[in-house]
């Protein structure tokens, strides 16, 4: 402790030290001048003895404690002070290497945070989720009541199984405010809580017990129980009106528990729903209920695939229902992050791992060059005594200070990409709670700077610490053709790193613009989408369709049962007289939705033939009719017209022989998405209690927003806010993902074509700057200018497509990862390759022409005399 406290005693200990050698100076100089010695015979005998002050100083100093550390700060000190003179070549390291640090811990901190933090959840691996897979649609989707049940008392592999309401959206009434608001909510199981191994933050969950008595209780979120009760623990106890239902308060989750969805803001028992989950858990053909299991110790998720499917094959003999149904088991954290997503993060971590690997090799080129520039100074001194390990030591410093200036404004760089990542990162990136600075990434980033930076540095210190200081100011590069080799290997290990990045970034690029160009089959600018969940009336959407027509601007108004599909479209139909499954014996995907009249006019979808729905078809004891895309009329009826042919949703012809007629046509539209082709989709006229309105209106639809909403709520003064959007703002959110992979993918591509252009410019501009001598004989006996640019031109083109090479080898590899992120893209694509190739190839044109061309316009004579 006393060694540590003397540390910052560092300019009064040296003063003590200097008075204290002085001193016994003194004293043997009167000492020698007491025995009769003259003064100037006094002054050598001492001068023999103690050898020079400075000397003296350091052998005391050499025997204190943690002197190693007084050194340290003194060489990096006198580090800090080397570098402020030559700046430029500072600010350049230290810029390279900030930019790869930050670049890999961001994008780490992002994967980490993602894909492999465990979900926080009690033994998260030991959990799975289960759902139905559709064997003729090839489709995954939710189970039915009645089959969960079935799941449960029949595994063995499980401890235990858990379901939950796919979506549910309630109204909820807070106290203190008469106006209801709309809630995702979570209707789960029994033993949701349990299972999941999550304590509530403050209160309690619900029991079994509540669960079979069907008691209204309900667990906040703590976004909620922040917003609405400003983290009061009186919440306990209070009462809540949730779609028109008193029910208590009885605890909050942490903001991490985050099932069934991110923004679920409260949760209720299934068995509140009374009769609706009674019914539920007799029904075998719904498709409603996600299945949550947790697996006994020592199961794998494999013994429990081999045990559902038997479960699945004997649910298929017992129940008709079952009769195209298997079941699919998957890890939770699957469900969660989803397939795309992981490999799109891999993807990112796998480019920013390249960029660091440029950044380091170019960090590395550089300080090489610096420190071979400074071969004569490390040569002197070595000439002069110093020793071999101080001036390692003393170059590590310099290097070691450079880096740490680095490594910090890598960090700061990382912590404004992770915010920006956070705050405008795509709305489809699920954990984005969870995203934030890495140690581990911090620390594997640092090391690997400083490794490149104690390696190039010190490396030409330990050469030119043994050379000969003649042979040192002789030689113009005293490491010949090993320095070059070196050189090069590093400028194509960054060509080739920035090629690979280059082919991916155009892929996706390609990929991304050919999605953007598909035709959504209707235009989305100028329309909006309102979601409607349980109105008082179905009437409500009739009147809403009245209102709202009269509204100036708006052109015309409808609803559907959800404007983009949300679920998996392995509906069913039976055609009269004709066979809907292929030649495999496949179903192809098919969707029916309930639409209002005045539905497609909203959308602007053009009816092919036939005629449009009409008011009538709403009322009951009408003819049943329906409207179909092209695509299912180009399916079962090509080279003839639908119009007149009948159908009925489900696997069976109708009993009550009340068949569908068929009495219009209808564009496709890609409501999957526009990376999905249009599918076979029928529309009825209906209802519902819930539907998505769509208005279509010539002017500025952000001005109609708040007129929309007056206008719905005063004719339903009980609707919960309604959702608003822009059609235009859903696609694109729809299309988040799949931008930042794509600008992330270029970005980084971008800043590596600039560090391998700027290394192949270092490159070539250092050994003109050797062969300055070698370029004016050869200017001397004839060569041309155009003569020494084609020089070096030729030779930063041998390096690059040395680079292009490896990296076409590089791209080649990840066409497998890539092709799972590409929309009708080949990932092995001769364009994308010779697009990337062609930019390296006038980088390095660009890179080449400059120090050649600087090399050309010096003087003959000007060389030859100061060579």
């Amino acid at each position: 402790m006393i060694a540590w406290t003397r540390l910052w005693r560092h300019r009064s200990r040296e003063a003590d030290l200097d008075a204290e050698l002085r001193f016994h100076v003194r004293r043997q100089l009167d000492d020698y001048l007491a025995a009769g010695l003259s003064p100037e015979e006094a002054r050598r005998r001492v001068n023999l003895e103690f050898g020079t002050l400075d000397l003296a100083k350091d052998e005391c100093r050499d025997v204190r404690p943690l002197q190693w550390l007084y050194t340290l700060v003194g060489d990096v000190r006198l580090g800090f002070r080397a570098l402020s003179r030559e700046r430029l070549f500072a600010v350049s390291v230290t810029l390279i290497l900030a930019v790869g640090i930050g670049a890999t811990v961001a994008m780490f901190s992002v994967l980490h945070g993602i894909a492999l933090r465990p979900l926080p959840y009690a033994r998260p691996g030991e959990l799975a989720i289960l759902s139905t897979h559709t064997i003729l649609q090839n489709q995954f989707d939710g189970t039915s009541g009645a089959n969960f049940l079935d799941w449960q008392r029949q595994s063995a592999a499980f401890a235990g199984m858990t379901v939950y309401r796919r979506t549910s959206v309630s109204r909820v009434v807070f106290a203190g405010t008469d106006e209801p608001q709309r809630a995702q909510e979570g209707l789960v199981g029994s033993e949701f809580f349990e299972l999941l191994g999550v304590p509530a933050l403050i209160g309690r969950t619900f029991s079994r017990e509540e669960f079979a008595q069907g008691e209204r209780v309900v667990v906040l979120s703590e976004d909620l129980w922040q917003g609405q009760f400003a983290r009061s623990s009186a919440v306990l106890g209070r009462t809540l009106s949730i779609a028109g239902e008193d029910h208590t308060v009885i605890g909050v989750m942490p903001r991490s528990f985050q099932l069934p969805t991110a923004d679920t803001r409260f949760w209720r028992p299934l068995a509140v729903l009374g009769r609706w989950w009674q019914g539920a858990q007799r029904d075998r053909e719904g498709d409603g209920f996600e299945v949550i299991g947790r697996l006994k110790p020592h199961v794998g998720i494999d013994d429990a695939k081999m045990e559902m499917a038997l479960i699945a094959a004997r649910l298929r003999d017992a129940h008709p229902e079952n009769r195209n149904r298997d079941i699919r088991v998957g890890t939770l954290v699957d469900h969660v992050i989803g397939a795309r997503t992981r490999r799109g993060l891999w993807l990112g971590f796998g480019a920013v791992l390249s960029l660091l690997a440029i950044a380091c090799a170019n960090a590395g080129g550089l300080m090489a060059a610096h420190a071979i520039r400074r071969r004569r100074e490390l040569a002197v001194r070595a000439a002069l005594g110093a020793a071999r390990s101080r001036l390692v030591r003393q170059v590590l410093a310099e290097t070691v200070s450079l880096w740490g200036v680095a490594s910090v404004s890598g960090l700061l760089l990382a912590f404004g990409l992770v915010r920006l990542i956070v705050a405008y990162g795509p709305a489809g990136l699920p954990r984005m709670d969870d995203i934030g600075l890495d140690v581990t990434s911090v620390v594997l980033a640092c090391l690997s700077g400083l490794i490149v930076v104690a390696l190039c540095g010190s490396m030409p210190a330990l050469v030119a610490s043994k050379a000969d200081a003649t042979a040192a100011f002789r030689s113009r590069d005293p490491f010949g053709p090993s320095r070059n080799r070196f050189q090069n290997v590093l400028v194509t290990a960054q060509i080739a790193g920035a090629m690979t990045l280059l082919v991916a970034a155009v892929l996706l690029a390609k990929s991304f613009i050919r999605v953007q160009a598909e035709d959504p089959g209707y235009p989305a600018e100028n329309l909006l989408i309102v979601r409607i969940d349980r109105p008082a009336s179905p009437r409500f959407f009739l009147d809403a369709r009245e209102r709202l027509s009269g509204l100036p601007g708006v052109v015309a108004v409808g609803g559907i049962t959800d404007f983009f599909i949300r679920r998996n479209p392995d509906q069913q139909v039976t055609l009269e007289g004709r066979a809907f499954a292929g030649a495999d014996g496949r179903l192809p995907k098919f969707v029916m939705d309930s639409v209002t009249p005045g539905y497609f006019r909203a959308m602007r979808i053009e009816l092919v033939e036939g005629r449009d729905f009409e008011d009538r078809d709403l009322e009951r004891g009408s003819p049943p009719v329906v409207i179909v895309n092209q695509a299912m009329a180009r399916r079962f009826w090509a080279g003839e017209s639908a119009i007149g042919k009948r159908l009925v949703g489900g696997a069976v012809p109708p009993k009550d022989g009340r068949w569908a007629t068929i009495v219009g046509v209808v564009e496709d539209m890609r409501r999957e998405g526009l990376e999905v082709a249009p599918i076979l989709s029928a529309f009825v006229p209906a209802l519902l209690r819930s539907m998505d309105m769509t208005i279509r209106t010539e002017t500025s639809v952000d001005a109609l927003i708040p007129v929309v909403r007056q206008e719905l709520r005063s004719i339903d003064v009980s609707l919960p806010l309604p959702s608003i959007v822009r059609a235009d703002s859903r696609l694109e959110e729809r299309l988040g993902s799949r931008r930042f992979e794509t600008e992330a993918l270029v970005a980084f591509a971008v800043i590596a074509l600039l560090l391998a252009t700027a290394g192949l410019y270092a490159s070539l501009a250092y050994q003109v700057a050797l062969r300055a001598r070698e370029i004016g004989v050869r200017s001397a006996l004839g060569a041309t200018q155009r003569t020494i640019v084609r020089m070096f031109v030729r030779r930063g083109l041998r390096l690059a497509v040395l680079g292009i090479i490896l990296g076409i080898a590089g791209a080649a590899s990840l066409a497998k990862v890539l092709q799972g992120l590409l929309y009708e893209t080949p990932a092995v694509n001769a364009g994308s390759y010779l697009i990337a190739a062609s930019v390296i190839v006038l980088a390095a044109v660009f890179a080449a022409w400059w120090p050649a061309r600087r090399a050309a316009r010096v003087s003959p004579m000007t060389v030859l005399r100061d060579g």
